[in-house]
């Protein structure tokens, strides 16, 4: 497969899967968007707190809920 019909290929993947998300999601997704904005000004201000043993835990249990799901 040449290389523009792969990348043609994943952004069609890419679309298709925003699609059944939003389907998904329904009209109104369940976001908090004044908490999104405030996490998104934190990360931008750099007062963001990043706490490693909580992203360490997160990332490990992320990896042994796919080794269960499979």
């Amino acid at each position: 497969m040449s290389a523009p019909r792969k990348a043609a290929d994943q952004a069609a993947t890419t679309e298709t899967m925003s699609a059944v998300s939003a389907l998904s999601a329904g009209d109104a997704a369940p976001v908090d968007g004044d908490r999104v904005a405030e996490i998104r000004k934190a990360i931008e201000t750099g007062t963001y707190p990043l706490i490693p043993n909580e992203i360490a835990d997160g990332i490990i249990a992320a990896g042994l809920f796919q080794i269960v799901g499979e």
